[in-house]
């Protein structure tokens, strides 16, 4: 039985995720490296745990176990979500761990791998394709119709490399010499060319849910429509719930097939040329505006131990009341760049304001984080 929950990770995920298990009862554990880290300054913490790298992480969980599993180890990043698929034989039998299996893990940690499983399965993706050495992609970049991205298929260590998400090419001479860059730094068997779907971020939608065993038990929808930056972002700062069915079912075939268990942000980008939602990836852990739940009525935190500790197999799908999720420091920065540049109405901002929202960081019940949050605001844009 569940009674405690180790946050591996930093920043707003992990406060959410944080307030979300202290609302259910139980004691919350952050292990972080990051000292700037947000949540530490959250008072519904019991304790911060810093470690230097893995290998000493993996000393501090162990000198925690208990007699009694009762232990649930949850990621924040794709760095922890790795972190625990590698470590999973060695955890399992001593924690929970709030991950699907290192084989689910490992068909979206690797984008090749999830191209690849949704073309098997009749699942419409953007046009793909894996080239093996640099004189494959040269032979591809003539047959090629422009622009195209090239992108990574293990995204958290090319962004951390490279600080971007993708690279969009307009020209054949474009893709090779980009191509030429990168494999300096990593294999070209870790890229993808894929088609570039224009629309930017208004026309990306994610599904959020909590699914066991392939079943979905908890899920909300929501159209990320801003994100930082917005082109290619890696940091949702607004997002608005929507109702698509057709992004809930192939969202639900996708973990129906793959026996899923855990929390899942299944992500797609609309396609204005084809009419159809294009999947693009799944995170495979908690993402960024998962507490949007709580504007619901629900916290997938809470559901996910309530299944684990209390057999709770109700299902919570709530897909027509409008809430709003809002990062609100970075989102004003967005909003302020985008208008500058002509790329977005001010009309369109005080619509979206005008949903009920849930809010990243504030909260009247725990205060630091925000006030915390300001202060490291020049610290943490540098950063990122």
């Amino acid at each position: 039985m569940i009674t405690q929950v180790f946050i591996l990770g930093n920043h707003i995920q992990a406060l959410g995720i944080a307030r979300q298990v202290k609302d259910n009862g139980l004691e919350v554990v952050l292990y972080t490296s990051d000292r700037f880290s947000i949540t530490r300054f959250s008072n519904v913490l019991k304790m911060v745990v810093f470690f230097k790298e893995r290998s000493d992480l993996f000393e501090k969980i162990l000198l925690a176990k208990r007699a009694e599993r009762n232990i649930l180890l949850f990621p924040t990043n794709d760095l922890m979500l790795d972190f625990l698929s590698t470590n999973y034989k060695l955890l399992i039998n001593d924690f929970y761990l709030g991950i699907p299996t290192p084989e689910t893990v490992n068909i979206f940690y690797n984008k090749r791998n999830t191209y690849q499983f949704a073309e098997k399965h009749s699942i419409p993706i953007p046009m793909s394709w894996y080239p093996e050495s640099l004189d494959d992609l040269r032979s591809l970049s003539k047959r090629l119709s422009y622009p195209v991205i090239l992108k990574p298929a293990i995204m958290h260590s090319f962004h951390k490399k490279f600080g971007r998400k993708a690279f969009k090419c307009d020209s054949q001479s474009e893709l090779e010499a980009v191509a030429e860059r990168l494999v300096k730094t990593i294999p070209i068997d870790q890229l993808i060319v894929q088609e570039f779907l224009s629309g930017g971020a208004k026309t990306l939608y994610s599904y959020g849910a909590f699914a066991a065993d392939g079943h979905v038990y908890a899920a909300v929808m929501a159209n990320r429509i801003r994100q930082r930056p917005m082109d290619f972002g890696n940091s949702t700062t607004y997002a608005i719930t929507c109702n698509i069915p057709r992004i809930q079912y192939f969202a639900e075939k996708i973990l129906s097939l793959t026996n899923y268990s855990g929390l899942a942000e299944v992500e797609f980008m609309y396609d204005e040329k084809t009419d159809q939602y294009k999947f693009l990836e799944i995170n495979t852990r908690a993402w960024k505006w998962h507490s949007i739940s709580e504007g619901i009525g629900f916290s997938f935190i809470g559901k996910l131990i309530r299944y684990y500790n209390n057999n709770d197999f109700a299902e919570i799908k709530k897909f027509n009341e409008r809430i709003a999720w809002v990062e609100r420091l970075t989102d004003f920065a967005i909003i302020v760049k985008e208008i500058l540049k002509g790329r977005m109405l001010l009309k369109e901002v005080i619509n979206s304001y005008r949903a009920k929202k849930v809010f990243a960081v504030w909260s009247r019940q725990d205060i630091k984080p925000f006030l915390m949050y300001i202060l490291l605001a020049p610290y943490l844009f540098f950063k990122r």
